[in-house]
C-alpha cells in the first residue's frame, strides 16, 4: 500500500460551520504575536472537543486561513479578518471555494468540483464514489469504506446548508439528489484573485496563459467556478486596468498577461476597499 497523497478526511466528519471558523481566526489573529499556537490552546479557549477542533483547524489550513502545523493566521487570514471576520462577504465566500476546490491534497472537495460535478447533470454520494476507488492503492478497504462517502457528504452539505448556500453553486434536487444551481461569480476582482492564485500553484512565473486553460484546464477558476470561456474572458477583460493585467485577443490569440508583481492579496484589499 503506498503512502497516502492526500487529505481524506478533511471535515473530520463535521458540518463545515463557518460561524466556528470565524471564531477560530478571531483567536489566531488575538495571539497572531506568537510563533506558534498550540492546537490544545483553540480547544481550551473555544470550548470544542478535540475532534472538533482537529476539524475546524483543518478546514482553517484548506482555507488559507491559518498556517499548517504552527496554526498561526497567514497573510490572506489577516486581510480577511480586517475586512471581513465573520467570513460573510460573497466574495470571500467564492474565494474559499476556489482555494479549497483547487487544492489536489483535499482529494474529495477537489474531485468533487473538477470532475463529478463538471461531468454529471444530477450527482449524489453514489454517483461519485466511483470517482475516488483508485485511491484504495493508499487506503484500506475499511478507511475507504468508513471515510469518503461521510466526507462527500459533508461536502454537499457546505453549499446546501452551511455558509457556502449563499452561492447557490448547488442545489438539492432531493433528499440525496444534487444538481449545479444557478448561482455565477460575477466578481471580477475575485475571478483574477483566483487566476493568480492558480497561476502561483499551477504555472509559476508564467507571464501568459491562455483564457482557454483558465477556463477549462483542472484545478481552474473557470472549471471551479463552473463558467464558461466566454464568462472567464469577459470577467479578465473587466478587471484590466492600470498595473493590472493586459487581455491580449487577436486572430487565434486569447491570453492574458500579468505584470511581474501582482498578486491576489492585494486584488482581493482592493476588492473590500471597493465593496
Amino acid at each position: 500500500m503506498t503512502k497516502p497523497l492526500y487529505t481524506l478526511q478533511l471535515t473530520n466528519h463535521f458540518l463545515v460551520d463557518f460561524t466556528q471558523l470565524a471564531r477560530v481566526l478571531d483567536y489566531a489573529i488575538q495571539h497572531q504575536a506568537l510563533s506558534r499556537i498550540p492546537s490544545e490552546a483553540y480547544q481550551t479557549s473555544l470550548g470544542l472537543s478535540e475532534r472538533k477542533n482537529k476539524s475546524l483547524n483543518g478546514i482553517a489550513g484548506a482555507f488559507l486561513l491559518l498556517k499548517p502545523r504552527v496554526l498561526t493566521p497567514t497573510k490572506f487570514g489577516q486581510l480577511v479578518y480586517r475586512y471581513n471576520p465573520y467570513l460573510d462577504d460573497v466574495g470571500t465566500l467564492w474565494l474559499l471555494h476556489y482555494i479549497v476546490s483547487s487544492d489536489e491534497r483535499y482529494v474529495i472537495w477537489n474531485r468533487l468540483v473538477n470532475r463529478v460535478i463538471p461531468e454529471n447533470q444530477r450527482f449524489s454520494t453514489a454517483i461519485a464514489r466511483p470517482y475516488f476507488d483508485d485511491l484504495a492503492v493508499s487506503y484500506s478497504a475499511n478507511t475507504m469504506d468508513d471515510n469518503v462517502g461521510r466526507e462527500i457528504a459533508m461536502v454537499w452539505n457546505a453549499y446546501t446548508e452551511q455558509e457556502f448556500a449563499h452561492l447557490h453553486y448547488l442545489q438539492a434536487e432531493s433528499e440525496q439528489i444534487y444538481t449545479r444551481g444557478y448561482g455565477d461569480l460575477t466578481i471580477p476582482a475575485v475571478f483574477l484573485a483566483a487566476v493568480l492564485l492558480y497561476r502561483e500553484r499551477y504555472a509559476p512565473g508564467a507571464a501568459t496563459l491562455d483564457i482557454e486553460i483558465l477556463a477549462r484546464a483542472p484545478n481552474s477558476p473557470g472549471r471551479v467556478f463552473g463558467l464558461s470561456q466566454r464568462q472567464a474572458h469577459d470577467l479578465l477583460e473587466q478587471a484590466e486596468g492600470p498595473g493590472s493585467i493586459n487581455v491580449e485577443t487577436r486572430a487565434d490569440l486569447d491570453q492574458v498577461r500579468f505584470p511581474g508583481d501582482l498578486h491576489y492579496l492585494t486584488v482581493m484589499q482592493s476588492y473590500y476597499e471597493a465593496r
